[in-house]
């Protein structure tokens, strides 16, 4: 279980993030408390600095650093500032996603402002100089290509400021800095979209799964290399605490640090870059105790005596580097995924580089399962046929502190999310989900979690039962219900899936398909009826001023 934990937390979060960016939850307020802060190019303190500001500046961020530490802000072009010298006055940093400009294209891999792309626009830029395209409107992102001096480039985008163009060189779309080209053609540049065009394809290539599996094979290969020259430095070490004196010969070769290709790490940063930052720091302290034992044996005298002192200093590095080792090799094997192929019953699910086998589970046939603190997500696979409508449905054991979440996709494109549904946390809690409709015969996935980690302060812990329900005749389907006479959960005996309109009229079977769709994700008025009257807490988005008729943009402008 704990081998595929980590995927289908990926999924999930990825299904969360796109929920919170729907309600708008994507900048942050903040303003300066420092007496001074740097403004900088890149989410780092070596990075270069662009300008300094002082106590009482405000900034609205809309993206930060992996790590939490650094926010972007609009600083006449894109500048990072550290959160220790802010403080929020509205919005949730965790909230902004990741942008860290040295391994992430301007506007992300899922939109990016950089790559491959043929558009053109309605003018051109000639290079005044040499100048690098970057993958940005800013220094801090890597270069794509370079244009020479007196070669032009399509001009497509800018930034606000008018201090970066976006431009197409050669198929290359990226971005150059506005004072080493000058601008060809009669046209308006302000016409032009800030932000820029998307891309055909993200910048480069070698993120796909296979170079991602790839990359954990080498970091592990690399680690066992590694070992050998630890296991000689230790004995090396170990030798001078025994005879005082360091025994000078051939010296274990140093290993290197890891770099990851910029595409790939951005594709799994989450991943990828904790275990790099762990595995240079840990090859960084064995090259330390190899570096200290050559300085030993290059001192003027003969016989190279080491103090004690010394010797079990270099003795905790190494065994500080060992303690690494183990704990890095430990997490490459649970990430990098089983040999053995899917059996008859169960299925095989990837996505972005990883690989989970999952059970196969039954339409019409109640499941049980359960969650444990070591155990807050799991998924399931099912087999589900052109034209049939489903209706999925999760029940708590009346001892359960779960607050499920479930979220059924295809499983060759497991973030195409065709139901999701959320429960409040109440005891005995329900989740139905209906209709989904299927339009293609294929295998699918369910994935369930618990969300309820910020509501409680105990871990998860508890059974649950689901069912997968063909609803394709009639639209109705029996709920799931706690017997307490047999003890366990068992089909009830009243159909539903027939909801009523707010003004108790029948809307014709049409369920609400989850309470935490937005108007973007709802295809007929009918269902944004259904969701306002069943969720009517979710008013705020769906019906923003409250006159009972929702979605009123998109999808019921003329229904009322």
């Amino acid at each position: 279980m704990r081998r595929y934990t980590l995927l289908l937390a990926i999924i999930i979060l990825l299904l969360l993030s796109s929920l919170q960016i729907a309600l708008g939850q994507a900048t942050v307020h903040v303003v300066v408390v420092n007496e001074f802060a740097n403004v900088r190019v890149s989410p780092a303190l070596g990075a270069s600095v662009r300008g300094t500001v002082t106590a009482g500046t405000e900034f609205w961020a809309d993206a930060r650093s992996a790590d939490n530490e650094w926010l972007r802000v609009d600083y006449g072009g894109e500048g990072w500032v550290h959160v220790a010298t802010l403080v929020v006055l509205e919005g949730d940093i965790a909230a902004l996603p990741v942008r860290d400009p040295r391994s992430i294209p301007y506007g992300g891999f899922e939109s990016p402002r950089a790559g491959t792309s043929n558009a053109t626009g309605p003018g051109t830029v000639e290079a005044v100089r040499g100048v690098r395209v970057r993958a940005g409107p800013s220094t801090a992102y890597p270069t794509l290509a370079n244009l020479n001096y007196r070669q032009t480039a399509w001009i497509t985008g800018r930034n606000a400021a008018n201090t970066w163009w976006q431009v197409q060189y050669n198929g290359v779309l990226g971005w150059v800095s506005a004072e080493h080209v000058q601008l060809q053609g009669a046209f308006d540049v302000n016409a032009l979209p800030v932000g820029g065009i998307v891309a055909d394809a993200p910048p480069l290539s070698g993120s796909g799964a296979n170079d991602y599996i790839v990359q954990l094979k080498l970091m592990l290969d690399r680690l066992d290399r590694a070992q050998v020259s630890l296991d000689t430095i230790r004995t090396m070490w170990t030798d001078a605490a025994l005879y005082g004196r360091a025994g000078c010969g051939p010296y274990p070769p140093q290993p290197s640090d890891l770099p990851i290709a910029s595409p790939l790490l951005a594709a799994n940063y989450n991943i990828l870059k904790p275990l790099q930052d762990d595995f240079n720091e840990a090859m960084a302290n064995l090259r330390y105790a190899i570096d200290l034992f050559i300085q030993i044996c290059n001192l003027p005298g003969t016989g190279n005596p080491v103090g004690q002192a010394t010797v079990q200093g270099a003795l905790g590095i190494v065994n500080t580097a060992d303690s690494q080792f183990q704990t890095l090799r430990a997490r490459l094997h649970e990430l990098i995924p089983p040999d053995r192929v899917a059996g008859p019953n169960e299925c095989t699910l990837t996505y972005n580089g990883r690989t989970d086998i999952l059970p196969l589970v039954q339409q019409n046939v109640i499941v049980f399962d359960s969650f444990l603190p070591d155990k807050f997500i799991t998924g399931y696979c099912f087999d589900a046929f052109a034209g049939q409508t489903l209706a999925v449905q999760t029940l708590q054991f009346p001892d359960s502190n779960i607050v499920h979440f479930l979220a059924v996709s295809p499983l060759d494109n497991p973030t195409n999310f065709l139901g999701v549904g959320r429960g409040s946390g109440a005891d005995g809690d329900l989740i139905q989900v209906s209709p989904i409709v299927i339009t293609q015969t294929g295998r699918y996935v369910l994935i369930l979690t618990d969300v309820g980690a910020d509501t409680r302060n105990e871990a998860p812990m508890g059974n649950f039962a689901f069912l997968i329900s063909d609803i394709s005749a009639t639209g109705l389907f029996p709920p799931l219900v706690w017997d307490d006479t047999q003890g366990t959960v068992v089909l009830g005996q009243t159909p539903i899936g027939t909801p009523t309109s707010p003004d108790g009229g029948d809307i014709g079977g049409v369920a609400c398909p989850s309470s935490a769709f937005t108007c973007a994700q709802l295809l007929t008025c009918e269902e944004a009826r259904a969701c306002l009257q069943e969720f009517p807490d979710n008013a705020s988005f769906l019906d923003p001023d409250f006159d009972g008729i929702p979605c009123e943009e998109n999808l019921c402008s003329g229904e009322f």
